[in-house]
């Protein structure tokens, strides 16, 4: 089986490029404000940079990305009104990099909330200006997180489609290869039981060479739902190969995982799938030891799937680790 690669998330990426891309804009500014020597300013960017920072780097040797990113929202916008409190309406232009900022980083509800409250609070600040001037500046600001939340918006449910592009198996439906590396991958800190499930169709490619891969499509297709159906709630199906498929049980134990693997199997023997083209089912089992790799694990599967097919097939393979 494949290696799993460890690979930095989209939301990793983005959080420390912000955060990077905060920290050095905003000490430009501090530099600036200390050569005017505007030193009460100047210390607040010196904090936000330093912050900007820090969260690059907590998420660089953490990969985790949750918490920075409402860390980093949330200091943009207290940094925006500490500065409109300290220097006038004049710094109300960091208003609209924060909205971006904080819409880009939240979910939408979430973004919603902080940016409500924080724009009634940087209005509030401004009501002694004059009339057109707060209402220009209220107008802007309300157009600028409106614009803002509808791209989000749209983002989100891109983001959603394509996610589920990605993940998903043209074919069958199921989830692809893809998934399955991704969601194993995420079991690596886990402390809780772990178990998986490997299946290989017997003779299978006969119906490829017999009746052709538009009737192999079909089996595949009927398969992934027989299959779909038998594994219940809490456990993921994917297609990982031609005819190879993989259930993830997620906190479920050894047991479980083996009862489960033997009612596919018996089910399936007794299927109409079976008797039209004499396909049967490999299978292994294993659970993932606290102390064992998600890497090591699965190829302790794997090993075990070849076993069931090299001594015979139709059969399910206990992957114990000895």
């Amino acid at each position: 089986m494949k290696r799993l690669a460890k690979k930095r998330s989209d939301k990793e990426i983005i959080v420390m490029s912000l955060s990077l891309t905060y920290s050095v804009f905003v000490s430009i500014f501090a530099v600036i404000r200390l050569m005017n020597e505007e030193w009460v300013v100047a210390t607040l960017d010196l904090i936000l940079a330093l912050f900007g920072l820090y969260v690059f780097v907590y998420v660089w040797r953490t990969k985790n990305a949750e918490n920075p990113a409402y860390a980093i929202a949330l200091i943009s916008v207290l940094g925006t009104i500490a500065t409109l409190a300290l220097k006038g309406e004049g710094q109300i232009y960091w208003a609209y990099p924060s909205v971006a900022l904080v819409f880009y980083l939240l979910p939408n509800k979430h973004a919603m909330i902080l940016w409500g409250v924080s724009a009634l609070v940087i209005l509030f600040l401004l009501i002694d200006l004059p009339y057109f001037q707060l209402i220009t500046i209220a107008v802007t600001v309300g157009i600028t997180s409106f614009f803002c939340y509808i791209f989000s918006a749209k983002m989100d449910q891109q983001t959603a489609r394509l996610r589920r592009i990605a993940n998903e198996d043209v074919l069958t439906g199921v989830f692809n290869r893809r998934a399955f590396n991704n969601d194993a991958s995420e079991l690596v800190l886990s402390k809780t039981v772990e178990t998986a499930l490997l299946i290989d169709l017997d003779k299978f490619k006969q119906v490829n060479d017999y009746f052709g891969h538009a009737k192999g499509d079909q089996v595949l297709k009927q398969v992934s739902l027989f299959i779909k159906e038998k594994i219940g709630s809490g456990n993921e199906l994917y297609r990982i190969g031609g005819d190879e498929f993989a259930i993830l049980c997620f906190g479920r134990d050894f047991n479980y995982a083996f009862q489960l693997a033997k009612t596919i199997h018996e089910a399936f023997n007794q299927c109409s799938i079976n008797e039209e083209h004499d396909i049967t089912l490999s299978m292994a089992v294993a659970q993932k030891e606290l102390d064992e790799s998600v890497d090591d694990w699965l190829s302790r599967l794997d090993s075990a799937l070849y076993q069931a097919k090299k001594s015979g097939r139709n059969q399910i393979i206990k992957a114990i680790r000895h």
